[in-house]
């Protein structure tokens, strides 16, 4: 970062407003010269005919044009130096305020804006990231609004400035809270040598915008993590050290507890990365994508996004939202997840023909397991949901190929709930929804809270995944209510089964073989090669839904117990006709896919690169 803490405090602003209104004083001059050129050009005009007058009034006009010039450009500069002394001043006593308070309770700033916390308590190392990212936030602030001042000033007198010159500011990035479109038009206005600029030094977080090309935001990823990772091992090789001694004590080698978090989880990305391009074929690597990458998102959980094959060029693209457990730290890109793999590879035999390509999305704070409280309560989901739209929804921006991409988006436990809330309360557009081992879909009461147009709200409930059937058991609810109702409120519960046939969904077949018992391993069978929910998955993504059932994938939706009225009641003048009512008696718990005859489950589903 070019501008340090000691230079921002140190600044004077003020100057450049000063400078500003002195020029009030010389525009007031060049204003009563214009007015008496104005006066004598009239006169000429009317007095003085032929050759001789004619050229008078040419040589006075252009005197007059001189003048109006000068005046423009003054009014210029001083527009810039008032704009940008109050814009710096403001950034400036800002910077002052947070170090300040910060200095007062004990904490340090370094010059190039690290937050370092007190030793005690060391509760506070916590709030290291956030205080860093305001503290730098503001010294890149101050940065950009000095070079875009000093350029306003060279473009009003006159003296364009270079293309590119050496040493020359970064253009700004696009406002917070920009929409993809905005940052797409961005990028396009930029020159060729500025996006390399912006690429090649890859600001942090400015790969995870939503509007940028994939291979852009991989590129800037990829950057910033191996900077992630290169900042302790430069300074444990220029120690004489191992990372792991760094890592243990990184305030004796000049970093901080962030640095080594970045560390640990960029290393974890990067093995991330490995593992979805070779799992399954180290000698034939499949092309990844570093889509998005916060190595410090939620307390050091990290997040992550890779795509497998080029969403921004395939035909068909599948978007995997993971549940419990998926963070950076938990390892869950490396851990042998195979879910991205094994879709991806069943889309492409399924549909030879086209391109395809699979986002395995890592981007939401999710639950740390299944005895985190927050699992029961909806609100990690909904604002989850409102990130996932965000990238989903680029992806119509972004897209290079013919026609429009067929997106399909895939939950899984959690993550299901995640991506209801995404259509339902976020607004997201994709062509079908797939919802695996759902516990309940929260925002979304049926299928037509989705907001698919043409599409389909696709089920995979296991009858034997337990986690399936807490959208219609209410247990969550209930168990957590009573003792939890105060530290969670009174939303608990994750809402309605989509797999009951009131849901107005499409279910698949997804049972587990050799299983008729409930079992919790059952919730995490969904993406097993062979499987009847991968098959039905890879069709429904590779875009033929509508073949369920040819394929026999088609299952049956859980309904509700009922009991029904009498047709007719005798009486002794005869029978009298009832209209028939059929009353249901609680949710819907009866499966028809429970004890489906076992052989009639196998582990064989697989395309074989024949297209449907």
């Amino acid at each position: 970062m070019s501008v340090t803490v000691s230079t921002v405090e140190g600044s004077n602003p003020q100057g450049l407003t000063t400078a500003a209104n002195g020029l009030s004083a010389e525009i007031a001059q060049i204003d009563t010269v214009v007015a008496a050129q104005q006066q004598a050009l009239g006169q000429l005009r009317g007095a003085w005919h032929g050759g001789a007058g004619e050229a008078a009034i040419a040589k006075a006009e252009q005197e007059l044009t001189t003048q109006l010039q000068l005046r423009a450009r003054l009014e210029a500069v001083q527009k810039a130096l008032a704009t940008g002394g109050a814009q710096l001043e403001a950034t400036r006593d800002g910077l002052r305020g947070v170090v300040g308070a910060l200095r007062a309770t004990g904490w340090t700033v370094t010059d190039d804006g690290r937050a370092i916390a007190p030793p005690f308590p060391p509760l506070l190392k916590q709030f290291e990231p956030g205080f860093t990212a305001i503290v730098q936030r503001l010294l890149q602030l101050f940065d950009q609004i000095d070079a875009a001042t000093a350029g306003a000033v060279r473009t009003a007198i006159g003296g364009a400035p270079p293309a590119t010159p050496p040493g020359a500011p970064l253009p700004a990035p696009p406002p917070p809270g920009a929409s993809a479109e905005q940052v797409s038009q961005w990028w396009q206005s930029l020159s060729d040598a500025d996006r390399r600029r912006l690429t090649e030094t890859a600001p942090r977080g400015l790969g995870n915008l939503d509007g940028l090309p994939v291979e852009v935001r991989d590129a800037m990823n990829r950057r910033v993590m191996d900077r992630d990772i290169a900042r302790v091992e430069n300074a444990a090789n220029a120690n004489g050290v191992g990372a792991d001694e760094v890592a243990a004590n990184p305030q004796r080698y000049g970093l901080n507890q962030a640095d080594v978090l970045a560390y640990q989880n960029g290393l974890k990305a990067r093995q991330g990365l490995k593992h979805q391009a070779e799992g399954d074929n180290p000698g034939r690597p499949r092309p990844t994508y570093l889509f998005g990458y916060d190595p410090l998102a939620y307390n050091g959980q990290g997040t992550a996004a890779i795509a497998l094959g080029n969403p921004d060029t395939a035909d068909n693209v599948g978007v995997i939202v993971p549940g419990t457990g998926s963070s950076l730290q938990s390892d869950w890109l490396n851990s042998g997840r195979n879910d991205g793999i094994n879709l991806l590879d069943q889309m492409s035999k399924a549909d030879p023909a086209k391109q395809n390509a699979v986002l395995m999305w890592m981007g939401y704070d999710a639950p740390d397991s299944f005895v985190d409280p927050r699992i029961a309560n909806p609100e990690l989901a909904r604002a989850g949901g409102a990130l996932l739209a965000g990238d989903v929804n680029s992806l119509h921006v972004t897209h290079t190929g013919a026609g429009r991409p067929n997106i399909t988006v895939l939950g899984h436990s959690y993550g299901s709930t995640t991506v209801a809330d995404a259509f339902a309360g976020s607004g997201m557009k994709a062509n079908n929804a797939v919802l695996l081992g759902c516990p309940g879909t929260d925002l979304a009461h049926s299928a037509t809270d989705f907001g698919l147009q043409g599409g389909q709200v696709y089920v995979g409930n296991a009858s034997t995944d337990p986690i399936g059937w807490i959208g219609e058991s209410d247990v969550a609810a209930d168990v957590l209510n009573g003792p939890l109702a105060d530290p969670l409120g009174l939303s608990v519960g994750l809402g309605d089964d989509p797999a009951a046939e009131a849901f107005g969904g499409v279910r698949f077949r997804a049972e587990v073989p050799g299983s008729d018992m409930p079992d919790f391993a059952d919730h995490s069978y969904y993406y097993t090669m062979g499987s009847e929910s991968l098959h039905s998955m890879s069709a429904i993504a590779s875009g033929h839904g509508d073949a369920l059932g040819e394929l026999g994938m088609l299952a049956g939706e859980r309904t509700a117990p009922t009991i029904s009225t009498p047709e007719r009641i005798p009486t002794p003048f005869g029978d009298v006709p009832l209209p028939h009512v059929d009353i249901p008696l609680g949710p819907a718990v009866l499966d028809p896919e429970f004890g489906r005859d076992g052989s009639s489950v196998t582990s064989d589903h697989k395309f074989d690169g024949n297209p449907i």
